[in-house]
């Protein structure tokens, strides 16, 4: 008896606690742990940081060392003259060992190298606004999915509580015409009504589940995970001054400050371009020492040792016209960012503007239709009383139901709505 009382209690609790109760705190952090594209940003970040590190490799010396053996047998031989045989040799063998060092330094390259370290530290900047814009935007994306799920779950409730009401209307307009009080096409309407409802009803379930499947890819889970999302309490967003955000987005928003980025890696670029017109300077030194005897390589350092000391000059003088072209588009290149720059800067203020007049409108929205919702709910009250007392007919009743929950329906996605917007406004803003 125990033990069933124990399971019992065990099937209760996972009945009641199964599946995921998730705050948007939650889901933003299940995004940022699971979302692939978060993922790879990290990766090539990483690529970025190595990149740096090989960005030394034309200034730094290059140095090697190795090692040679080689032994050599030649057979015995008669040499002849004029077909005479004048001398004869043994066999003999040959061995030789050596060892070598050997060091070449980039001295001058037009400040190639210079350049080439500042473009693969800018590229890691680069990489790294791309990593936090990659991480705000999977913040902005659940966030507004997020409030899409709380959305369709408040319709919902909207459509069932519409459909209590007319039930019970339909219930009531059935008794009602039983004992002749309505004709047969009040019926109708009643009936037509809370079918209406339960086809509303069907169609917000399947739109909650949708949308439950879409924060569920948006945090990089499978769509067809369970859980819900839980909302502890609606604040409204606060009016947003357009000045204001718009000075904060043009100094934080990551597309703008990524472009200034490439703007400075196609400023390096022309300039590495531009080192092709000037001389390379190079040089070298080795040491070697060997011979006979394998003890050569590591005894008597004053006999049998060779060294060589070189230094390079070389001066491209002409190419045919690849070195100029090359410059040319690199420094176009440059200054098309200019000009992307500004149409940046255009597109977010215009953007900023809209969104800031779309948020404020709604928070005026707010206000007004929470009145709209006393006044629907005293009408539907009234229109109710005034029917059962056969004062009113029962298609002021149903128009009264559906200018309730019209209001209601709007009051839900205005709420909503504003916080997308809101979230958009803080993503647009850099301040996510």
């Amino acid at each position: 008896m125990r033990k069933l009382w124990l399971l019992s209690l065990l099937l209760i609790s996972v009945a009641l606690f199964g599946k995921d109760r998730l705050t948007l705190q939650d889901c933003i952090n299940l995004a940022i742990k699971n979302n692939p594209d978060i993922k790879l940003s990290q990766k090539q970040y990483r690529i970025a940081e190595e990149d740096v590190t090989e960005s030394y490799n034309n200034i730094l010396p290059k140095v090697g060392a190795g090692y040679s053996g080689s032994s050599s047998a030649q057979g015995p031989r008669v040499i002849y003259l004029e077909g005479i045989p004048i001398d004869s040799t043994e066999k003999s063998t040959s061995i030789q060992h050596g060892i070598g060092v050997s060091v070449s330094q980039n001295i001058y390259d037009g400040g190639q190298w210079w350049n080439r370290i500042r473009m693969a530290k800018n590229n890691l900047k680069g990489s790294q606004l791309d990593q936090e814009y990659m991480r705000q935007y999977v913040i902005n994306d659940v966030t507004s999915k997020f409030y899409e799920v709380l959305k369709a779950r408040e319709l919902l409730k909207v459509y069932e509580k519409s459909h209590e009401n007319s039930l019970e209307q339909l219930k009531k307009t059935e008794e009602m015409y039983k004992i002749g009080q309505v004709a047969k096409k009040d019926l109708f309407k009643a009936q037509v009504r809370e079918g209406n409802d339960r086809l509303n009803i069907i169609a917000q379930k399947n739109a909650v589940k949708s949308s439950l499947a879409d924060l569920n890819q948006a945090m990089g889970r499978d769509p067809s995970e369970q859980f819900e999302v839980i909302e502890n309490e609606y604040i409204k967003p606060e009016k947003i001054d357009r000045d204001d955000a718009v000075k904060k987005a043009l100094a934080n928003n990551r597309e703008l400050l990524a472009l200034e980025v490439d703007q400075l890696s196609a400023n390096i670029q022309y300039k590495i371009a531009r080192g092709n017109w000037m001389p390379t300077v190079s040089g070298s030194y080795s040491y070697g020492r060997g011979g006979k005897d394998f003890d050569l390589i590591y005894s008597k350092f004053d006999q049998a040792w060779s060294t060589s000391l070189r230094f390079d000059l070389n001066w491209s003088i002409f190419n045919g016209f690849q070195r100029k072209t090359n410059i040319q588009r690199s420094l176009i290149t440059y200054k098309m960012y200019d000009d992307q720059i500004a149409k940046k800067k255009l597109e977010i203020s215009n953007q900023i503007q809209m969104l800031v007049e779309r948020l404020n409108t709604y928070m005026e929205m707010i206000n007004i239709q929470e009145l709209n919702i006393a006044s629907a709910r005293e009408d539907l009250r009234l229109a109710q009383e005034m029917y059962n007392l056969n004062s009113a007919t029962l298609l002021e009743v149903l128009d009264a139901q559906v200018a309730l929950t019209s209001a209601q329906q709007q009051m839900i996605s205005t709420k909503y709505d504003a916080k997308i917007t809101e979230s958009r406004l803080a993503f647009l803003m850099g301040v996510l």
